[in-house]
């Protein structure tokens, strides 16, 4: 079977990585999705009758960002189809401080690079010459330049005996936006076209994991994606004037407590070894408060990304609460500490009081309770006044406190719930006959992958560590958590949903068969050329062969897929 020539799958690069299409610039996505569809144009004006192309705006998108679509009819009549996809959006480039800009010019940024301080690693992947850097060149440009240029090939071998469908989307680096919109024209492609998809391949990158004592460094390859949650607590506490101290109850003193149980809490790790996931880690801590003042804090929050494998929504909700009630204990604690020094001292206050601890969903009913008939009416009034540009997490994180007031709950009390957005975990469970294939033909795949490297520093492993659209392919597993988590999630089809009346049950294995790279979303990402150009599209293009051919059954006959 035919492979893309380096040459090309370096041009595309580059041209893909010089559009600054960051998360969030709905002019520069839609200006990279023109290009790609543009490269899908030109191949269904060669080959008319065996490419089309599709673009239509993201379902539910404020932002009206394009997907793109091309499929590529096998040489021979077939349904079975496989889906090769990637976002086209890359994360801004602030920590390149003055080299913000040229660090779309892969090759500008590259020789821009040398004689800048560089951590050892990256110093020396500099001066062998075979890395090129920038942003966008691993974290998935050159991902998506493979599967076009490996498409303009296959577009002329008569060997082509599936289906390609290629699948482009933004937005993967903040909200999927671009997959989660895209879902419901997938479905009517596929419907429409008669396809039946046998598995999704997606350009992410083998990100080179770290060396360590234990386990040198490695091009991972994945037949899995992790889940992600992001559990957040709001704390309210009682208002007192700092000079009155413990009459009130500190927001931020119950934050506080709460950060330093959770970060880090190895209740939450799943996995060992190279599929041990991140432990719980805090993004964002704050006190909410219009300017200064000298009132003990009333209200303060923090949410945490959570990785997920087999752990369920429910799980998590379960461990936030009790993260709440140790933190609300060992607060109340410490004020009663204080409380009795006060009194040895002469003082004389009231008592501590005790801490509520109640979920998001339970807050929503008290609120709609308080409120009756108008409740909706004036949600969607709550919401029609927050900036257009707020980040939904600080959206979804004012709605809790709009809430909390129309509950008129009693102080202290902490919520706690989700934020958008939710990635629902996928495993190759081994479970149906395309989920044992596709296993086999990566396990045999990495092995080829160490032959042809020649350092045989590739591994197969169960679940790619950081977050892709993939999560996104399981509809069942999508539609059981979204159950769990949309009565506890903050913004809830205001600022994020997910299309849980798709019809059908599709689940299709998944796996990762990009280039390879480091540092993704640092000042020094980059791309590892040879490996890259030269043996990726081969193992890409062997795996598509694999994928096509019939299983056998025991007794050596082709077995129907």
């Amino acid at each position: 079977m035919k492979t893309a020539q380096p040459s090309r799958i370096l041009e595309l690069t580059k041209e893909l990585c010089a559009i600054p299409s960051v998360s969030g610039s709905a002019e520069e996505e839609n200006r990279c999705s023109d290009f790609i569809a543009e490269c899908l144009r030109r191949l269904a004006e060669k080959h008319p009758g065996r490419v089309k192309v599709f673009e239509p705006v993201c379902e539910r998108d404020p932002l009206e960002r394009r997907a793109v679509f091309g499929l590529l009819r096998a040489a021979v009549p077939t349904d079975k189809t496989v889906v090769l996809t990637g976002h086209f959006d890359v994360v801004d480039t602030q920590n390149c401080g003055d080299k913000a800009q040229t660090a779309f010019d892969l090759e500008r940024y590259t020789e821009a690079l040398r004689g800048q301080p560089l951590d050892e690693i990256a110093r020396q992947d500099l001066e062998s010459g075979n890395w090129l850097f920038g942003r966008g060149s691993m974290d998935m440009k050159a991902g998506l330049a493979l599967f076009l240029a490996s498409m303009e090939v296959w577009a002329d071998d008569p060997t082509l005996a599936v289906n390609i469908l290629f699948w482009a989307v933004p937005d993967e680096e903040a909200n999927s936006a671009g997959m989660i919109g895209s879902l419901r024209t997938f479905l009517h492609i596929c419907e429409e076209e008669h396809l039946k998809v046998v598995a999704a391949l997606t350009g992410e990158p083998c990100f080179w994991t770290a060396e360590t004592k234990a386990v040198p460094a490695v091009r991972p390859y994945y037949t899995g994606t992790t889940g992600k949650l992001m559990p957040f607590f709001y704390a309210f506490g009682k208002s007192a004037h700092i000079g009155n101290y413990l009459h009130g109850f500190s927001a931020a003193l119950l934050i506080s407590e709460v950060v330093c149980l959770a970060e880090a809490d190895t209740a939450l790790y799943e996995g060992s070894g190279l599929d041990l996931l991140a432990p719980p880690a805090c993004l964002n801590m704050q006190v909410h408060r219009n300017g200064y003042s000298v009132t003990v804090p009333e209200e303060a929050s923090a949410y945490f990304n959570v990785l997920t494998a087999s752990k369920k929504p429910a799980d998590i909700l379960r461990w936030a609460q009790m993260t709440a009630a140790r933190a609300a204990a060992q607060a109340r604690s410490k004020l009663m500490r204080a409380l009795l020094f006060a009194e040895d001292k002469g003082a004389d206050f009231p008592d501590i009081d005790e801490v509520n601890v109640v979920t998001f969903g339970m807050l929503q009913r008290m609120a709609r309770q308080k409120t009756g008939e108008s409740f909706e009416e004036k949600r969607d009034h709550f919401y029609r006044s927050l900036p257009k540009d707020l980040d939904i997490r600080e959206a979804a994180l004012k709605e809790c406190s709009w809430l909390f007031l129309q509950a008129q709950m009693p102080r202290p009390t902490i919520v706690v719930g989700f934020l958008p957005p939710y990635y629902p975990a996928r495993l190759n469970r081994r479970e149906s006959p395309e989920e044992q294939k596709l296993r086999k033909v990566m396990e045999e795949v990495t092995e080829q992958a160490k032959v042809l490297s020649k350092d045989e520093a590739v591994r197969l492993h169960e679940v790619f560590g950081g977050i892709t659209d993939l999560s996104f392919l399981g509809f069942e597993e999508m539609r059981e958590g979204a159950k769990q988590v949309s009565e506890n999630m903050a913004g809830w089809n205001k600022l994020f949903y997910l299309p849980t009346d798709l019809p059908g049950a599709l689940d299709i294995p998944i796996a990762n068969m990009g280039p390879a790279g480091r540092d993704a979303h640092k000042s020094t990402e980059r791309l590892e050329l040879d490996y890259s150009l030269q043996i990726a599209p081969k193992l890409l293009a062997e795996t598509i062969q694999k994928l096509s051919k019939k299983r056998r059954d025991g007794h050596g006959r082709p077995s129907s897929d």
